[in-house]
């Protein structure tokens, strides 16, 4: 059927002769873009050699030297940033295509041995241990300037973690695991607040068209933030109603962003988020068993019916 009108097409001069050839050998199966086969690939790289640089100063520590070591990594992490300023194109308010396929990649390891180099600086002469938000400070801004100077998605993640740690708010999978994600109330109230911020910044960037390929990335941190902290605070027991109203407000933006950015991603937190809160809500009735029974059958297959029918809309805008 797709072969057929590509040969319309070319009968009726709206495509070329090369433009068709090509066309019907990606249809056809012949051609396989595999773009992101080879960035995942060259991702994991990157972590891998971070990881293995880590691992190779650990068991040689004896015979390299604490000194030896960090220079070493700040070395090399210099090396990475003098390259990318010397190869890398100027910096612009929109998306910066380089000519060289794999500079993110240099960049990304320059970020996660600054991190290495700092984190092993701390860990082995304690000089922060008074001054860690002011730390995390100082990681957040070198992070959002690597991110926005060589145009760095990956970078700018880096850079809202660090802002967040300086914040007090803690990112880790440890802490999620043992329920301990916000420990007191002003915290779960702080996390709120930075998520919205996050989120008014990337508005604003996006309005004055700076970085606007940044947005999603904003708007992905800061919802999540608010949901997670608003969903800690509901289930405290604290303020119970207040943090419901926080949530469903936070379901209605996730909505709105969503159809902003056509991202089903966004959709399907505010969704989640929303059942969550309402099954928890429900859960306070005095229901029996067969009830929840059918809730549960009704509530789950409704959610996945929205899901499916929401990714063939955003299919179809796409």
């Amino acid at each position: 059927m797709i072969q057929e009108k590509i040969k319309d097409l070319l009968e009726k001069n709206i495509l070329h002769e090369d433009q068709t050839q090509k066309l019907q050998a990606i249809y056809s199966g012949n051609l396989v873009s595999v773009y992101y086969e080879l960035r995942l690939i060259l991702y994991l790289g990157v972590i891998l050699l971070t990881a293995g640089v880590g691992i190779i100063i650990y068991l040689n520590i004896g015979s390299i030297g604490h000194i030896l070591s960090i220079l070493g990594l700040f070395v090399a992490t210099l090396a990475c940033f003098v390259f990318a300023f010397l190869i890398g194109k100027p910096f612009s308010e929109s998306k910066v295509e380089h000519t060289l396929p794999y500079l993110d990649y240099i960049v990304l390891l320059g970020a996660l041995l600054l991190v290495a180099a700092l984190s092993y600086v701390q860990f082995q002469f304690e000089l922060l241990n008074n001054y860690l938000g002011v730390s995390s400070l100082f990681s957040a801004i070198i992070f959002f300037f690597i991110a926005y100077r060589f145009d760095h998605i990956g970078v700018l993640s880096l850079g809202i973690t660090a802002l967040a740690a300086f914040f007090g708010i803690s990112t880790s999978p440890v802490a999620w695991h043992s329920y301990d994600f916000f420990t007191t109330a002003p915290l779960v109230n702080v996390s709120i607040v930075f998520g919205l911020a996050l989120i008014a910044l990337a508005f604003f960037l996006n309005k004055y068209e700076i970085k606007s390929h940044f947005t999603f990335t904003y708007y992905h941190f800061g919802l999540l933030l608010i949901f997670i902290a608003s969903l800690s605070g509901l289930f405290s027991k604290d303020n119970e109603v207040i943090y419901t109203l926080v949530v469903y407000a936070g379901v209605v933006l996730g909505i709105y962003l969503s159809r902003q950015t056509n991202s089903m991603l966004l959709l399907v937190y505010a969704v989640l988020t929303a059942y969550v809160v309402t099954t928890y809500w429900i859960s306070e009735l005095d229901w029996n068993n067969e009830i929840w029974y059918l809730y549960f059958m009704l509530s789950c297959g409704g959610l996945v019916y929205f899901i499916i029918s929401a990714r063939k809309f955003f299919k179809r805008k796409a």
